[in-house]
């Protein structure tokens, strides 16, 4: 039961994010700096959105009778609006530092949450990984790459507990993750 509870959860936060972003809103504290990552993302996702919808054009201008033309149609208007959630999601929730917390999420399917005071080091790291997973765990490592590429390391002074996306616990020491100003997460950690 988990598991599906988590999945409408995924939904839920996708479409409302939907909403947020027609607002102009993001979730991000007062006080805090809004790290995004969704830009090498973003021309991928809109172009296979513009093919969703090129897509449900061309079905209808095929008769599959009443109930086909309309399960297609249902499935085609699913698909765009999750791939407009998708992109909505990734804009108006970034990875956030705050004087409390570090907070770096995948869409809507993972958030980390740590305390800033057990981060040791945010430094500046590019790297290259050669799984397209966007989630790798490893040996108390936590790999979130964009384009299997990350270019800020966090390392904390104790492991904390992560909770992969369908439920499962991890021990993380070391997150690795992708934002697109690398620069001014860490001037934000050097301020915290």
């Amino acid at each position: 039961m988990g598991v599906i509870r988590r999945v409408l959860r995924h939904e839920t936060v996708l479409f409302s994010s939907i909403g947020l972003l027609l607002r102009g809103r993001r979730d991000v504290p007062a006080d805090g700096v809004a790290l995004p990552y969704a830009g090498p993302q973003r021309p991928m996702i809109v172009v296979f959105f513009v093919v969703s919808l090129v897509e449900t054009g061309a079905f209808l201008l095929v008769d599959f009778g009443a109930l086909g033309t309309t399960l297609l149609l249902v499935a085609e208007i699913y698909s765009a609006g999750w791939l407009l959630g998708y992109l909505a999601t990734m804009i108006t929730r970034p990875h956030t530092l705050s004087p409390r917390e570090l907070r770096v999420r995948v869409v809507a399917m993972f958030d980390l949450r740590v305390p800033l005071a057990d981060v040791e080091s945010l430094t500046q790291r590019k790297e290259t990984h050669p799984s397209a997973r966007t989630l790798v765990w490893g040996d108390e490592e936590l790999v979130m790459a964009q384009n299997m590429e990350t270019n800020v390391v966090a390392v904390l002074r104790r492991p904390v507990v992560a909770t992969r996306p369908l439920g499962r616990s991890e021990t993380v020491r070391v997150v690795k993750f992708y934002v697109e100003d690398p620069d001014l997460a860490v001037r934000a950690f050097d301020e915290a």
